[in-house]
């Protein structure tokens, strides 16, 4: 319905658990990097809980996206605790008919597919999504299950997701046995207040549309009734965008924001963690949100999108190369952006605006999905010269953000460290470094004296 007032090729809120949505705040890298220890590591099971919404099936698809053609997957979506043993789910997942056997029917001929799985040297991979409805029953069947192994290295590993009330059934003393098998356990928590706002930006520019449609003030007042649960989130922008496209609001405001809660509310079925009717508007944010769109003074974690006003402003009269870069501007706020990167070619064979260009180009291929070679125009666009500091800031933090989404994790890192030499205030690089420095050796809280992320990188290029 708002996808071509917005310019966005597809719904930006949508519910469904795309990974090609998936924003990494630090607390879902951490979840993340936890699958990914298990699955290199090989371990026997593997714990991901959290609140409904805050992006636990994201993550796992995200996974599985990396790692399917490597295992053999079987993926349990829903389990009822009434429904007795876990075993005819499992089979199920693996596609294999097990058509009015027992129990110990299924366990033979599960035992008879993992054989041969692992006679062919390949890995079998269950994932168990939902997993607070497990009864105790069906996790004895997956701790029997975990038994089925060479004696040397696991062939069969399990991914458990679920609600915090797994991790508080996994840890009563009678699943003693069951909880020392347990190599990895995350606890995912929601967004807060700063990861919000880049949140909404990301899944605005993955969309192809402006990375700062929704102002300031809309992100703060929408991090405040979801309380930061991606889902909930989600659902108040979706609905956001719909009343904008009604009113034919360039951006969406507090005050729209306000209106999707109350209505909502009214309704008294979904859900909100403050209740609307409590909430008054700060007047002078709300003149705020009426001035031309503006870097905001406060240190929070601005948009990856934008450059600084610099880079966009406008261009010294009769550059050759002012008229294409402004047409290649135009046609890329209009999510035109095959057309918009061949004026920021042309415009680029002007040295005066080689920096410039390069710099957009690199943002077009970045919202259409081409984040290599997005990469590589930051990288061109650094080697030019002639940019000024501020802006050459702005672009290594791009490039750096964009090489953390392939997986360039050390040349990110080094990326982060430079900005950070030349300007430690820079929007959120200080905490970015910090949180590199505390977690240097990959992981996090029980789990210590982990193998660094250089060494789990070189592991996986063995093992692909």
């Amino acid at each position: 319905m708002y996808e071509s007032f917005y310019g966005f090729r597809a719904q930006p809120f949508s519910l469904m658990p795309d990974p090609e949505y998936l924003y990494l705040s630090g607390r879902h890298r951490s979840g993340l990097n936890i699958l990914e220890y298990g699955i290199l590591n090989r371990a026997i099971f593997t714990v991901l809980t959290g609140e409904p919404g805050t992006g636990k099936t994201t993550l796992l698809n995200k996974i599985l996206d990396e790692h399917r053609g490597r295992f053999t997957v079987g993926v349990i979506g829903t389990t009822h605790p009434s429904d007795g043993s876990l075993l005819p789910w499992v089979a199920d997942a693996f596609g294999l008919d097990c058509a009015g056997q027992d129990t110990v029917g299924y366990f033979r001929t599960l035992t008879l597919f993992l054989g041969r799985t692992f006679a062919e040297g390949r890995q079998v991979l269950l994932v168990v999504d939902e997993a607070q409805n497990l009864s105790l029953q069906m996790l004895e069947d997956l701790r029997l299950l975990s038994n089925l192994n060479d004696g040397r290295q696991a062939g069969l590993q399990i991914i458990l997701a679920g609600q915090p009330s797994l991790r508080a059934m996994l840890t009563r003393s009678d699943m003693r046995q069951f909880a020392q098998r347990i190599t990895g356990d995350y606890a995912l928590e929601p967004l807060t207040e700063d990861d919000t706002q880049a949140y909404i930006g990301h899944r605005l520019s993955v969309a192809g549309g402006d990375p700062l449609l929704f102002t300031d003030y809309a992100c703060l007042i929408a991090h405040r009734f979801s309380g930061g649960i991606p889902r909930l989130i989600n659902q108040l922008c979706d609905l956001s965008l719909a009343y904008g496209f009604g009113e034919g609001a360039e951006r969406i405001t507090a005050t729209m924001m306000l209106q999707v809660a109350l209505d909502r509310a009214a309704g008294g079925i979904l859900p909100h963690v403050v209740d609307p009717r409590t909430i008054q508007l700060d007047p002078d944010r709300l003149a705020d949100e009426s001035l031309p769109v503006r870097p905001s003074p406060l240190p929070v974690r601005q948009a990856p999108e934008l450059l600084s006003p610099a880079a966009s402003a406008a261009l010294p009269e009769g550059a050759d190369g002012g008229e294409p870069y402004r047409q290649g501007l135009d046609l890329k706020k209009g999510g035109r952006f095959d057309e918009a990167m061949k004026r920021f070619e042309a415009a680029g064979q002007d040295p005066q605006y080689r920096f410039k260009a390069l710099a957009q180009r690199g943002l077009c291929l970045k919202a259409i999905g081409r984040l290599k070679d997005a990469a590589d125009s930051f990288r061109d666009a650094l080697a030019a010269n002639g940019a000024k500091t501020a802006d050459l800031l702005n672009v290594r933090y791009l490039f750096a953000q964009t090489l953390d989404s392939i997986g360039a994790a050390d040349e990110a890192r080094a990326q982060y460290r430079m900005i950070h030499d030349v300007d430690p205030l820079y929007r959120d690089i200080s905490d970015r470094v910090a949180a590199m420095d505390k977690t240097g050796l990959f992981f996090f809280r029980r789990v210590a004296l982990l193998p660094p992320m250089s060494w789990l990188r070189s592991l996986k290029e063995r093992w692909s």
